[in-house]
């Protein structure tokens, strides 16, 4: 067991960065817990290597690099590729180069970032098929796409990585067949009014219609209204299938990159009992926080996109603004400092999520994208179809987890990252229903997989401490 310290952050991404400079700032001892070799997160992947700085535009890549140089300055002790699979309100349980290591610390900011909304539909599984998060961690990594460089790409949902994707791939020459919109156009009609105070955020809005501008010069062929996506083949995925207007349709392919929205990680929380809350427009449950990112759980903090989509940006001023507070919370400022160090953040934050609250209305999954066929796999670790889960739900079981505890959707490895979802999407139809009233999967601790050694290991450094 490792000494107790004032602050864990798990996570080192932009907001889990911010948190410990900031915390740092204030005259706290700070340990960063990540999985990733080096900081960054998604955002500012492998930001100190030229490779991910070409991926950024100057902005960026500029505040990227900024973040990275304070991190490295602050005296904050950096634990990388280290896998975090037990956390506590002062406790943090975690593996590192196969060895048990426990992190007792007065508060803890978790910092997991969003991820991509994950949708089954036929030949999901097929090789080359893959969300567009993976796609753009490819790129950044220095990876391809396709054997074949000329082979065809295939865009499909409706989500703001599909717009940072495009524009990285058409910077590299691939061969773009089509961008497959499925766009919930009901709700995007709402966006015109939230989008009157999008001058608020001017250089984001920049941002953004500089990359539209970009898509549009590509000439990628934009197919709106689109139904029943689906990818074919043998060995991989060689076509894409899908329907227009009632119209069945095909293109060939060498890769279908599928992007539905971005959800927080609530995994981490939902685990530790903390209060949520439903998002009926993007919905996606997010954790019920304050202004500064505490939960309802004393002593723990959240900060980024894991507690509710607004951006990388964004996620810096959250994670600030929880590093102030866990300084105050500990006593080490005072209230009035920390009113005064975070006096300006605030504002921002504030500016930021009135500017971007169109966002969640262009971007608002449409529900039909999980209207799949019966055959279709739900969930990959147990091999759960969609038919399954609907004849559960007839045979009168409401609540997603009496539909897990039937079916075993969602107790594989990822604890239902990957099928969570797409299970309340499928139960709450059947029933005719929303999928607030189905409930939200119970994660239980370990959150993700650990050895029996390394658990073991635990309780034997418990009582050496002891």
């Amino acid at each position: 067991m490792e000494r107790q310290t004032d602050l864990v952050v798990v996570g080192a991404g932009p907001a889990g960065l911010a948190a410990a400079c900031s915390a740092s700032s204030c005259g706290l001892e700070v340990v960063v817990v990540d999985e990733q070799a080096s900081p960054g997160g998604q955002l500012f992947r492998n930001i100190e290597s030229p490779l991910g700085q070409s991926m950024l535009d100057s902005k960026e890549r500029e505040a990227g690099l900024a973040l990275a140089k304070d991190f490295r300055s602050s005296g904050v002790n950096y634990s990388p590729e280290t896998i975090v699979w037990g956390l506590e309100p002062r406790k943090v349980s975690c593996t590192t180069a196969g060895k048990t290591k426990i992190f007792p610390a007065q508060s803890v900011v978790v910092a997991p970032g969003a991820m991509e909304r994950p949708v089954p539909f036929p030949g999901w599984t097929l090789p080359g098929v893959m969300g567009a998060g993976g796609a753009d961690i490819l790129l950044r990594s220095g990876g391809t796409l396709t054997e074949d460089p000329e082979a065809p790409v295939v865009l499909a949902g409706n989500g703001p990585l599909l717009l940072l994707l495009a524009c990285h791939l058409l910077e590299k020459g691939v061969n773009i067949a089509a961008w497959l919109d499925t766009g919930y156009w009901s709700r995007r009609f709402f966006s015109s009014v939230p989008m009157a105070v999008s001058f608020l955020d001017s250089p984001y809005m920049g941002k953004g219609l500089s990359m539209a501008l970009k898509i549009v010069k590509g000439k990628i062929p934009f197919i709106t209204g689109v139904k029943n996506i689906r990818a074919a083949g043998e060995k991989c995925v060689e076509r894409v299938t899908y329907q227009v207007g009632g119209k069945e349709r095909e293109i060939e392919t060498g890769c279908l990159l599928r992007h539905e929205g971005v959800i927080p990680r609530t995994h981490i929380l939902n685990s530790l009992g903390a209060k949520h809350l439903w998002d009926p427009v993007q919905r996606y449950w997010y954790p019920a926080i304050n202004q500064f990112g505490a939960t309802s759980v004393d002593g723990v903090y959240l900060a980024g996109d894991a507690g509710y989509v607004h951006g990388g940006d964004a996620s810096i001023i959250k994670g600030t603004l929880a590093g102030i507070d866990t300084a105050r919370r500990l006593g080490v400022i005072t209230k009035s400092e920390a009113a005064f160090r975070s006096k300006d953040s605030l504002k921002q934050l504030r500016l930021t999520r009135i500017a971007r609250s169109f966002l969640r209305y262009v971007f608002a999954p449409n529900p039909h994208i999980f209207n799949i066929p019966d055959i279709t796999k739900v969930c990959r670790c147990e091999s759960v179809t969609a038919g399954a889960i609907r004849k559960v739900v007839r045979e009168g079981n409401s609540d997603v987890n009496e539909v897990k505890l039937y079916t075993r959707c969602g107790m594989g490895p990822c604890q239902g990252r990957m099928c969570g979802p797409a299970l309340a999407e499928i139960t709450a139809a059947t029933l005719s229903t929303s999928p607030k009233k189905v409930g939200n999967l119970q994660v239980r601790q370990p959150f993700r997989p650990v050895s029996l050694e390394n658990y073991c290991d635990l309780t034997t450094n418990e009582q050496d401490a002891g």
